[in-house]
């Protein structure tokens, strides 16, 4: 396979300090058959001076039996070489270029010449591109900061290379590097697992972990797989990859009331997320479970005295039973003259006991409004294919934006004092908090 080398030019190329600078050090160890060097404007003045550089790979190749087919790219407007962003752009077109001309190669990239910006660019480059590059290294012959002896403008090429020490066998020394980039790329892809973390995308966040070199502990990889569970509302899942450490991220220990505050949660980030159409058809459940325990705690109605079973098990208005309670029988047949229409438990026919029989008024008057919302926004999307957004919800939920509907839900569980405490609402960003400084951490 033929090999491609892309290669900045700076100070201390060709030849320094007797030496093979980074450049010519990399093609006298893997041969290249095609070289480009990248010139900046006072490179290209070095070059115009006396064609040290491709005088030197001139020399080599007669001396390796080997011949470097040399491309120069010229930047005669290349001033500002220090900047990081003048760089990857360019660099990259002209990788995507080289890779183009030169097809199932092995490309090399030189990291040890030119200014910090070129180096930095390239190095990142080949963690980025498409296609695999090797990024070079070459250290110094004396193993710290080359001492720039050289007089650039009287540079005797010619003689350079005539006492270039790398071309004596016995004393050269190989001082390439394979840079594998692993700690900057696994750096790059944390940060990347932190930002889906803070998305609330958590399978992404695991796709892109299980690419880490060095992978994350078991113990981050379990939390992180538990804060997906949670997202699917899979108590089960959470209870098995945490156990007894659940409670870190599992606030509310009754079952019941638990999964009454995490379907909330739920509705929370899909809100977030912008995934109106979810956030509509989630409300109904819970909107039952919530209206229930309201009914649960009404001091002057037992409702079960008032409901039976139906052969699959639901809880429905018994109407021999609702008969022997005017008052009951009035408040659900105020809105239901019929009661088929009532037989069955859902929001829609215990709003109208709660607003009869709840001993708090603000959970009366919230649960006609909350029912209220719920019939205006829910039935369009369950049945027909219809963009939601939160414009529409909006105009199609009394005037309350889904942060309002939201926020009247968690006014609601409040009232109802089942141990859900304010704090707790802020629970997803704990558990990412959480997660993310582990992360930080290894």
């Amino acid at each position: 396979m033929k090999r491609v080398l892309f290669s900045p030019i700076g100070g201390t190329d060709p030849i320094s300090n007797d030496r093979d600078g980074a450049m010519l050090h990399i093609c006298r160890k893997y041969k290249p058959d095609y070289v480009y060097l990248y010139l900046s404007k006072e490179m290209i003045e070095f070059h115009q001076r006396d064609n040290r550089y491709l005088y030197c790979l001139e020399q080599l190749g007669k001396k390796l039996d080997h011949h470097f087919e040399v491309e120069l790219i010229e930047r005669n407007d290349m001033k500002e070489v220090q900047i990081f962003d003048s760089f990857i752009n360019e660099y990259r077109d002209i990788l995507n270029y080289i890779v183009k001309k030169h097809p199932e190669c092995e490309y090399y990239l030189n990291v040890s010449s030119g200014t910090p910006a070129m180096k930095s660019s390239l190095q990142m480059l080949s963690l980025l591109m498409d296609h695999k590059m090797i990024p070079i290294q070459v250290s110094t012959p004396v193993k710290k900061i080359n001492p720039h002896l050289e007089d650039h403008e009287e540079y005797e090429v010619e003689l350079y290379w005539e006492f270039n020490e790398d071309n004596d066998s016995s004393l050269y020394e190989d001082r390439c590097i394979e840079s594998k980039g692993n700690n900057l790329l696994d750096q790059i892809k944390k940060q990347i697992i932190i930002n889906h973390i803070y998305s609330y995308d958590y399978v992404a966040a695991m796709t892109v972990a299980e690419t880490l070199v060095n992978p994350l502990s078991e113990n981050v990889l379990s939390y992180l797989r538990a804060a997906n569970w949670r997202l699917q509302l899979n108590i089960y899942g959470i209870q098995t990859e945490l156990k007894e450490r659940k409670s870190d991220i599992l606030p509310v220990r009754n079952e019941k009331y638990r999964n009454i505050f995490e379907h909330i949660l739920n509705l929370q980030i899909k809100l977030r997320k912008e995934e109106y159409v979810d956030f509509v058809r989630g409300l109904t459940p819970v909107i039952m479970d919530i209206f229930q325990i309201a009914v649960e705690q009404c001091e002057h109605l037992n409702y079960k005295d008032y409901i039976s079973k139906n052969r699959y098990g639901v809880d429905c208005w018994d109407r021999d039973k609702v008969y022997k309670n005017p008052r009951l029988r009035q408040a659900l047949e105020r809105f239901f003259k019929d009661h088929a229409k009532y037989k069955e438990m859902y929001s829609s026919n215990l709003a109208p006991v709660l607003e009869e029989f709840s001993d708090n008024q603000e959970i009366a008057v919230l649960s006609k409004e909350i029912r209220s919302i719920e019939s205006k926004v829910r039935n369009l999307p369950a049945h027909e294919i219809i963009s939601v957004t939160k414009d529409w919800i909006t105009r199609h939920a009394d005037g309350n934006t889904p942060e309002q509907i939201l926020e009247k839900l968690k006014r609601y569980t409040m009232l109802l004092n089942i141990g859900i405490k304010k704090e707790y609402w802020n629970s997803y960003d704990d558990m990412n908090a959480l997660v993310v400084d582990m992360i930080k951490r290894e």
